[in-house]
């Protein structure tokens, strides 16, 4: 691994670290390791059969959209992400890896085997497959058909208009354009996703932008976060040649604020960090922030700052304090939306940081809400065609080589590869062809692109169409709990929160229970590690967990001789889940200052995420 994201474990550093979370390590044989996974498997277990399921009625809604961000990208990321913290990475979870409910989500558009963004989005946030490049429409519409889209029968409303009519507060945060795919299918209805500016529309429609700022349900949405000043028609001498600019001499935030205030409204426009940390939600009524002509920079090129980008993180932090003022709740949607660009671009490096920056977003909408009335649900769109490969060894870097050489052509090959994309580099020699040798370059800089079978001009690799990941924690999370369609998404969650098309729908049976307004602090500490708090009214149960010990095969207590265990109660969650939101108290030094433990287990897992004993560290 490299040694700009190694930790020394020799270190002063290292061993404040190990000192700070109360590691207690030992020597030992080989059955050492054994035994280790042997508790692991046991605590997970526990964890397991301590929670239950939380039939609460949703108050608010949150949605995390990786887009692109698929299975091998959240494992990679995962990695990535423990690599960073001097780990070797493997062991480590993103924060959302660690919720109590998980599924996954078929991505097929009503026309593609492999999706595009527009046609799932539609899927998740207004419940109905689509045809591929389509927005907000039923699959009726065929691509680029403006006048089949004028019919408003077509129209498929979404999730956030939903929440509007149930008096809910909205809103949108994103690191792409607010006019771009994910973001518009909340608002828009477009036959083409292109569809931004006016002067990319076929026929007599409206674009995207327009309705954002003048139709419903755009106009009402409270909040709205990211970039596309150029698709708004703001002025300006840079230009994005990647974007679209208007024609019609429109800018459209002036025209937002307008609408605003002539009815009455505290809005404020903003475009650099320092404005929007300066915005008081508790004086604002309407806020729009867009920060950049087109995307946001990626977060490897973002200058924080007060004339800076803000990062997704402090986007859903002002996001979530603006909208908890609403007494009947509200949705939000926040996507980190350049996971994506740099997959398209084979910078595997790149996508890993946005991964890594919708997880510290991820943290900090935990420390915002109640999960006792609040369903967080993350998940992606779709998928990319990078692929794990090879046999590298434990902790090896993932954006590395894999340590062995091709047993055809003798070069080395890096441990992430693509199917497609603009990363090919082949040359002919002698009549055969042979690929570049990644030994010779820097494969963890920023900008290095991972080779590729298939060639594709930049920003072109594909998608990918296996299913996709889906977490979830919170009031009815359990709804997702197996392979689903992904436009199930939307129908979940408006269960939850019983609007939409279960306004009227939303019964719970007769065995569920309800908290009896115990604050979620309380069911903290009722699970935390230890002595289970003792309640007179609750049934209690004592038992003693016997197994076999795979040391020497003698039966053993898993904790105590014999423990009192309450019956859960309602909701529950998992003490690692405990551990994730508490991180006032353990701290984690690492080379790159002082970071908090908010996606791991607990102190006493440390050698777990290490993969090894303390000793053994040291010494490699």
């Amino acid at each position: 691994m490299a040694e700009s994201r190694r930790l020394s474990w020799s270190s002063p550093r290292s061993i404040l670290l190990l000192v700070v979370l109360g590691v207690t390590c030992r020597t030992g044989s080989g059955l050492e390791g054994r035994q280790h996974w042997w508790n692991v498997a046991r605590r997970e277990l526990r964890e397991a059969l301590n929670t239950r399921d939380n039939w609460n009625v949703a108050k608010n809604v949150i949605l995390f959209l990786g887009d692109g961000m698929g299975i091998t990208t959240n494992t990679a990321a995962r990695i990535f992400k423990g690599q960073k913290l001097g780990m070797n990475g493997e062991e480590g979870y993103l924060s959302w890896e660690r919720f109590p409910n998980a599924a996954l989500m078929k991505t097929y558009n009503e026309d593609k085997q492999v999706p595009d963004s527009a046609a799932t989005a539609t899927a998740f946030l207004c419940g109905v497959k689509t045809n591929f490049f389509t927005i907000g429409l039923d699959s009726s519409v065929k691509l680029d058909d403006c006048t089949a889209s004028k019919n408003k029968a077509t129209h498929t409303p979404s999730i956030l208009q939903w929440a509007q009519e149930a008096g809910k507060h909205t809103g949108i945060v994103t690191t792409t354009r607010i006019t771009h795919a994910t973001p518009a299918a909340t608002y828009a209805h477009v036959a083409h996703r292109n569809w931004e500016c006016e002067s990319e529309v076929k026929g007599s429609c409206t674009d995207i932008a327009h309705q954002l700022v003048h139709d419903n349900p755009g106009r009402n949405v409270k909040v709205i976060l990211g970039g596309g000043r150029q698709t708004m028609g703001v002025k300006s001498t840079v230009v994005d040649d990647m974007t679209c600019q208007r024609n019609d001499s429109r800018d459209l935030t002036k025209e937002w604020l307008r609408s605003k205030m002539v009815k009455g409204h505290k809005a404020r426009y903003v475009t650099t960090a320092r404005a929007l940390a300066q915005v008081d939600p508790e004086k604002t009524d309407f806020l729009l922030g867009l920060f950049a002509e087109s995307h946001l920079p990626f977060e490897v090129d973002r200058r924080p700052g007060s004339i800076g980008t803000p990062s997704l993180k402090e986007m859903t932090v002002k996001a979530l304090r603006f909208l908890k003022k609403s007494d009947e709740g509200f949705f939000l949607l926040v996507e980190g939306g350049r996971i994506d660009h740099a997959l398209h671009d084979n910078l595997a490096h790149r996508a890993f940081e946005e991964v890594v920056a919708m997880d510290a977003a991820v943290s900090a909408a935990l420390k915002e809400v109640d999960l006792e009335e609040t369903l967080i649900v993350v998940t992606a769109d779709h998928s990319h065609v990078m692929t794990i490969n090879g046999y590298p060894t434990r902790g090896n870097d993932i954006l590395g080589l894999v340590g062995e050489k091709g047993m055809v052509d003798d070069l080395h090959y890096t441990t992430l590869m693509f199917t497609n994309g603009p990363g090919y580099n082949y040359t002919v020699k002698n009549d055969t062809v042979m690929r570049h040798d990644p030994s010779t370059v820097d494969t963890t800089d920023v900008d290095y692109r991972y080779q590729a079978a298939v060639p594709m001009p930049p920003i072109k690799e594909t998608h990918g169409g296996e299913d996709v990941g889906l977490w979830a924690i919170g009031p009815m999370s359990h709804l997702f709990h197996r392979t689903h369609e992904q436009h199930y998404i939307a129908h979940a969650m408006a269960y939850a929160a019983c609007i939409g098309p279960s306004l009227d729908d939303c019964k719970r049976p007769s065995h569920s229970t309800s908290s009896s307004g115990r604050s979620l602090r309380h069911y903290y500490e009722d699970l935390a590690i230890g002595t289970p708090r003792k309640s007179p009214q609750d049934t209690k149960v004592t038992h003693t967990e016997v197994f076999k010990s795979p040391v020497d095969g003698s039966e053993q207590s898993a904790s105590a001789p014999s423990e009192v265990v309450e019956n859960p109660k309602f909701p529950t969650l998992s003490p690692v889940l405990q551990q994730l939101l508490d991180n006032n108290k353990k701290k984690i030094l690492t080379a790159e200052g002082p970071q908090t433990v908010n996606s791991f287990t607990n102190g006493a897992n440390v050698e777990q995420l290490l993969g090894r004993s303390v000793t053994n560290a040291r010494s490699a």
